[in-house]
């Protein structure tokens, strides 16, 4: 009780309870997944036995954890690389002050990103389907299909396919970000760009892009890091098929634990996620802060 007396400001009193709520949803089960990923443990026994790093070697020399990998680069590049640029482009151009019904443009915009995952995946499963997908039928009315494709099924197709649902569910996240960027650019700014000469796209390049571009770079780090941790789109259209092509880390992770009762193998892999997206934030943090620094 003294030392709460001695306390000049209550400020930390407030933040406490907050410290620990997060500590408890989100440092516990985090530590408890690292020191889980050293033992080896199973549905089938209620000890644990340490193992070291004897299941991170497995795991490397898994074929189909390798695979997954892979497939998560992909997946989370070919992401994110077309929610921004479409996103982008979406925004720029709302921004045009000739573009009239700026508000009814937006709400249907963004109408990919207020329905909820499992629904729009479940709805572009359909659209996908072989027998009675709409889009199998559009291409072969214009054409340039002779016979119908087998989107979610076909290895060379499947993860584009989940890759166009993700980008379709998480451009409007951008859009909207990058659009209140772009308001934000005081029009002072383009005004002297324009005095000196500057019009157009060199405008555009000098004035408004170094403006936004913290706003940019946090959109797409959030990207990333949502995309590499994403479950719902793959899941609920491939389940990781054909053959492993469309199995992203999450999935091989869930199909460890949930499927195999490995829960050992499962939390390394977990940790390996983990380990991948927090140097990828900080790298990307990093660059950040020292562009912002210069």
């Amino acid at each position: 009780m003294q030392a709460l007396k001695n306390i000049r400001s209550p400020g930390p009193m407030f933040v406490f309870p907050a410290i620990l709520i997060i500590a408890l949803i989100m440092i516990f089960p985090l530590l408890y997944t690292i020191v889980l990923s050293f033992n080896k443990s199973d549905i089938y026994t209620d000890s644990w036995t340490f193992v070291g790093i004897a299941q991170y070697v497995e795991l490397f020399k898994n074929p189909e954890f390798l695979l997954s990998l892979y497939v998560t680069f992909l997946w989370t590049i070919g992401s994110v690389v077309f929610q921004f640029l479409i996103g982008f482009a979406a925004a720029v151009v709302i921004n045009q002050d000739f573009i009239r019904w700026k508000t009814v443009i937006r709400i249907v915009l963004m109408v990919p990103w207020v329905i909820p995952s499992i629904i729009s995946v479940n709805v572009w499963k359909w659209l996908y389907h072989a027998d009675f997908g709409i889009i199998n039928y559009i291409l072969k009315s214009l054409g340039i299909l002779s016979t119908s494709i087998n989107w979610v099924s076909d290895e060379h197709t499947a993860l584009f396919s989940a890759i166009l649902v993700n980008v379709w569910k998480m451009y409007p996240l951008v859009m909207i970000m990058v659009e209140a960027a772009l308001q934000s650019v005081p029009k002072e700014l383009k005004n002297a760009a324009r005095v000196d000469g500057a019009t157009g796209w060199r405008e555009f390049t000098t004035v408004t892009i170094p403006h936004i571009s913290s706003t940019c770079m946090s959109v797409i780090l959030l990207l990333t890091i949502w995309t590499m941790n994403a479950f719902t789109f793959v899941y609920v259209l491939t389940e990781g098929g054909p053959a492993h092509q469309t199995e992203i880390l999450s999935l091989f992770i869930y199909k460890a634990g949930f499927q195999n009762y490995n829960f050992g193998v499962a939390a390394a892999a977990s940790t390996i996620l983990f380990i991948i997206t927090a140097v990828l934030s900080f790298v990307y943090m990093k660059l950040f802060m020292k562009g912002e620094d210069g």
